[in-house]
């Protein structure tokens, strides 16, 4: 499937505009920038379904940790079926291998962050036949157990689109066995930070960052010093198993949502200064919180339900 035309959010980038809609305009600033965001969605759902060769596709989405991979699956479905086409969402998850088959680190720990954590020929085997067949048996894995579940889950496309979301959903392991002109590789990312004048004030990474803590803190049951502490593997990781495959997208999504920090900063900053001294990740929290200072507080009510910052700060009406 040829190229999408790239996506950036043009308006409004810089820290004073935002502030200044923040502070007088708060609702029609979140109003225009989910407006933009479900349109890029309709657009992308518009053109896999008018490309392409006719009957089941595929579209692959991945991303790196914050960058709204879920929502943005979800969504892509809904548009897709507004247009009178079957949709469904597929999450690499349900492919982990159990346990003890994951791949070890050099350590003896095990490698969670690699592609072989996936049972990569059931995979395979699956995308195939509900690309040539229209339906599959699919796994679902018990994480209480950290092993698949015994009985399989039946999907049918009925001619429609499969929505498959993970980290390594780009990964030619993983795409090599589906044809090109069924196929569409999205790549979603928080794509640029905040800037005034010339200086970027927060990160694309630290936006992310911030969108985790928040979510982990709330509903993973994860205080910020785990949450922190795990995040330089994060990264890492990501440059391994993300980062390299990102140029076989032929789609690309920028999930920046330009009012967001100042929504997650009345959430987080009372919860990094709580963070205690001497920990290794004291220069990222004092830099957190001297960057979420900066904007312009936005009471999180105003987002609306169906927003991809739902799946960070909790209400969204969508079901994951």
């Amino acid at each position: 499937m040829r190229n999408f035309v790239d996506y950036y959010i043009k308006f409004a980038e810089r820290l004073n505009h935002i502030n200044d809609s923040a502070k007088h305009a708060p609702a029609e600033l979140i109003g225009q920038t989910e407006q933009l965001y479900q349109k890029r969605i309709a657009e992308i759902a518009s053109f896999i379904i008018t490309h392409g060769t006719p009957g089941n596709k595929v579209i692959m989405l991945a991303g790196p940790s914050g960058s709204g991979k879920t929502t943005t699956a979800i969504m892509l479905c809904d548009a897709i079926k507004a247009l009178g086409t079957n949709a469904v969402r597929v999450s690499l998850d349900n492919f982990f291998r159990a346990a003890d088959l994951v791949p070890p680190l050099p350590d003896g720990t095990r490698d969670y962050e690699s592609v072989n954590t996936l049972d990569i020929p059931l995979l395979n085997q699956c995308l195939v036949d509900l690309i040539a067949k229209g339906q599959a048996d699919l796994p679902k894995f018990n994480f209480a157990t950290a092993r698949p579940h015994d009985k399989r889950i039946p999907m049918e496309l009925d001619g429609g689109v499969v929505v498959v979301e993970g980290i390594h959903a780009l990964n030619p392991l993983v795409t090599d066995c589906l044809p090109d002109e069924s196929t569409a590789k999205v790549y979603i990312s928080v794509k640029q930070g905040i800037c005034e004048g010339e200086r970027e004030v927060i990160t694309s990474e630290h936006i992310r960052l911030s969108r985790r803590l928040v979510r982990d803190n709330l509903f993973r049951a994860a205080s910020l010093e785990r949450t922190l502490s795990m995040w330089k593997g994060v990264v890492n990781g990501e440059r391994q198993n993300i980062y390299p495959f990102k140029r076989f997208a032929n789609i690309t999504i920028n999930s920046l949502h330009i009012y967001e920090a100042g929504v997650l900063a009345p959430i987080l900053l009372p919860l990094l200064e709580k963070v205690g001294p001497g920990v290794p990740y004291r220069r990222m929290v004092d830099q957190l919180i001297k960057e979420l200072s900066l904007f312009e507080p936005i009471d999180q009510s105003l987002v609306p339900e169906d927003s991809l910052i739902r799946e960070f700060i909790g209400g969204n009406k969508r079901k994951y």
